[in-house]
């Protein structure tokens, strides 16, 4: 990050996204309409397509 950003911010950056607040940790109702279903936990995407990553 500190390739196309001064240090500082990148610190800043990566502070802000370790701490969500609620707000931000809320699933929107947006999502269910996008996807034409329930949103589901990251964990699950993860579960189905770690094969990809190794």
């Amino acid at each position: 990050m500190t390739q196309f950003v001064p240090a500082e911010l990148a610190d800043d950056t990566l502070d802000i996204i370790a701490a969500p607040n609620p707000a931000e940790l809320r699933i929107s109702p947006h999502v269910e309409q996008v996807l034409g279903r329930a949103p589901r936990p990251f964990g699950d995407w993860v579960a189905r397509n770690i094969a990809a990553f190794r």
